[in-house]
């Protein structure tokens, strides 16, 4: 993932997984087709190859863009609400900040205000708006 000017929004890459499932079997891209339509409904959506370490080919991955408050609401409510849906599913979450790359994984059972705190703080300083205030929770 590359960097990206003040004011643009933050691009976070989505990967969710499963250890029940095979990657390849049709019930889990069943399940991935689910999260991304819900994804592509509610914030702004690409599908972009990312090189695959020992391999000539590249893999698909799914960026979301985080440009307002309203769209990392919406991603953040969309990805809570298909963890929920399977307490075998977690998401990594990558972006870039500062030409540093960070991460989180969210499961079913931590989709909260400190988990995803990092990503609104990365998200808010590119869009150029206020810091989130510490001791603070989104409403």
């Amino acid at each position: 993932m590359s960097g990206a000017a003040a004011g643009a929004p933050l691009e976070v890459a989505v990967e969710p997984h499963n250890d029940y499932y095979d990657p390849d079997d049709d019930r889990w891209r069943d399940q991935v087709a689910t999260l991304v339509a819900d994804l592509d409904a509610q914030a702004d959506t690409v599908r972009r190859g990312r090189p695959v370490e020992g391999t000539k080919g590249a893999a698909d991955q799914l960026i979301i863009a985080l440009g307002s408050a309203g769209a990392f609401q919406a991603a953040v409510d969309c990805l809570r609400a298909w963890l929920g849906r399977d307490r075998d599913r977690r998401i990594d979450l990558r972006w870039e900040e500062n030409g540093v790359e960070r991460s989180v994984t969210l499961t079913g059972e931590a989709v909260d205000a400190e988990t995803v705190r990092e990503i609104a703080k990365a998200a808010v300083a590119r869009a150029g708006g206020s810091r989130w205030p510490a001791g603070t929770v989104p409403s």
